[in-house]
């Protein structure tokens, strides 16, 4: 992929080719997902949120989140801790296991199964252990970074100001700002603007999360002072949101990428499903595909009628077969609009 010139290639100490990031989702940002998302252009993508006392009781499933070097970069852990000593007990094993670019503290899960714990959200009603968890991880000699959202002045001690300063006073090199409160969730509207004014405060220091759902919502946020912008549910709802962003924000970005036809989007899920195999295994590769399904196949008559068929497969093999011999089909295969095509199993 060829970009336009940019002019920020370092940001929070790491070397970038693009503003637009992928962010970290539990239990979708996986090897395979991370892959499908770097080639179509995410200047950084980061790993699902990991458990650092997970680590240190050595439990294999959070281990296989970590990854291995295999994977090119650059690539940002997530962690997730109650106090410093659990995080750095963490961070240390994972940096034996694999490179990665920046280590970054979660403090805005703000789901109980992690709050309860101390973690997450959590994390922003205890500034101080907060501190002690972005000081702990400077040991490492990596970037450290933190996901937080904005505070609520009822339920924290500290304004998102003055929480973002104490971060940045305890070594932060950036904060990933969600604009939601941890009472929201992920209900109702982040609150774009109090991302800006934070952005306006910390120059340089602020990457936006919340509500990118379409290029001009990534727009905004730049224009507005975030350094970059983490691409979350949106890049469920729409397969080719990062390239299509870096189009609208001026890049050079194949036609594939951001007007793909039916055999286009046949052959990204038929990609995304072989590297799944390859990383996952069948059962996990068959759940992300119908996560993905309704942010690939859009846009053309005919697209829900593929997502059922795709839905109802119960095998790899059997959902490849049914691809493959669609996608061959002369009369798909580089329409940009699937013409009253009759799927057949």
């Amino acid at each position: 992929m060829t970009f336009k010139p940019f002019s920020r290639h370092n940001i929070g100490g790491v070397e970038v080719v693009s503003p637009i990031w992928l962010a970290p989702l539990a239990g979708v940002t996986t090897h395979t997902f991370r892959a499908w998302h770097r080639k179509m252009g995410a200047g950084l993508v980061h790993t699902e949120m990991v458990s650092a006392v997970g680590l240190s009781y050595k439990n294999r499933k959070t281990a296989d989140l970590i990854g291995d070097d295999s994977e090119p970069g650059p690539i940002v852990l997530q962690l997730f801790a109650p106090d410093a000593e659990s995080i750095a007990r963490g961070a240390s094993l994972a940096v034996r296991m694999r490179r990665f670019d920046a280590l970054e503290v979660n403090m805005a899960c703000p789901m109980p199964k992690v709050t309860k714990k101390g973690s997450g959200a959590k994390l922003l009603e205890h500034p101080e252990e907060a501190k002690k968890i972005v000081s702990a991880l400077k040991d490492f000699d990596l970037p450290v970074w933190v996901k937080l959202r904005i505070t609520d002045q009822n339920q924290h001690p500290l304004t998102t100001a003055a929480f973002c300063e104490a971060l940045l006073a305890s070594g932060a090199n950036l904060l990933m700002l969600h604009g939601r409160t941890p009472a929201q969730r992920y209900e109702g509207f982040a609150n774009k603007e109090a991302i800006v004014d934070i952005a306006h405060t910390f120059p340089g220091r602020i990457v936006a999360s919340g509500d990118y759902y379409a290029p001009a919502d990534a727009q905004f946020y730049l224009d507005g002072g975030c350094v970059a912008v983490l691409a979350a549910r949106g890049s469920l709802r729409d397969a080719y949101l990062i390239p299509r962003t870096h189009a609208a924000l001026g890049y050079e970005i194949p036609e594939t990428m951001t007007n793909p036809t039916t055999g286009d989007q046949i052959d990204a899920l038929i990609q995304i499903g072989r590297e799944g195999i390859a990383h996952e295994g069948e059962r996990f590769t068959l759940v992300l595909i119908r996560r993905m399904l309704s942010g690939i196949f859009k846009g053309f008559h005919g697209a829900s009628a593929i997502r059922q068929m795709c839905a109802s497969c119960t095998s790899w093999t059997a959902l490849e077969d049914s691809l493959t011999r669609l996608r061959d089909d002369n009369s798909v295969r580089a329409d940009r609009n699937l013409a009253q095509h009759t799927i057949m199993m």
